[in-house]
């Protein structure tokens, strides 16, 4: 089986090469400050206003079930997740090269969730970090250094995850 090398702008559903259309403000914006390479998943862009647990609104009030934005376990604006990241926010933003008892609070508590020979776990703040540093991990681990994907798949922006994704 021969794997097809798909670039990650051949998934872009929106052309490019055409000017955003009369009142399209916000597209025309978007394409003068991100350029072609930002990738529109719909061949007309939706422009999101706000969301509530699964269910994003687009500025003409049409409702999308969000099964694909990373938000299938707790949900959009969570009551609880807002409160915290706020309270949090407010009292100190900082990254994890201090000690921070909330953090390792937060982490025990996740720890306990696992089984008992995951002692330890290094956060990371995007999909791409996390991929690059599983691939890191796998590599490490095995001694080599081949990775099954699927099809279609994007993993993130990092040069590893970038090497692996048939989406590059």
């Amino acid at each position: 089986m021969t794997l097809e090398i798909r670039k990650i702008l051949d998934m872009n559903a929106f052309d490019v090469s055409q000017k955003a259309p009369a009142g399209q403000t916000l597209l025309k914006r978007r394409l003068q400050n991100f350029g072609t390479a930002s990738v529109l998943f719909y061949r007309t862009p939706i422009e999101m206003v706000r969301a509530r647990g699964a269910w994003m609104i687009a500025k003409d009030g049409t409702r999308y079930l969000d099964f694909y934005n990373n938000v299938p376990s707790v949900g959009h604006c969570h009551p609880r997740v807002v409160k915290a990241i706020s309270d949090q926010a407010a009292t100190l933003n900082i990254h994890t090269r201090y000690l921070i008892q909330v953090l390792d609070t937060y982490i025990e508590s996740l720890k306990a969730t696992l089984p008992a020979h995951l002692d330890n776990l290094l956060l990371a703040c995007t999909g791409s970090e996390a991929n690059d540093l599983a691939l890191r991990i796998a590599t490490q681990c095995t001694g080599k250094s081949g990775f099954i994907v699927t099809e279609t798949a994007y993993h993130g922006n990092t040069l590893a995850t970038t090497d692996i994704s048939p989406a590059a």
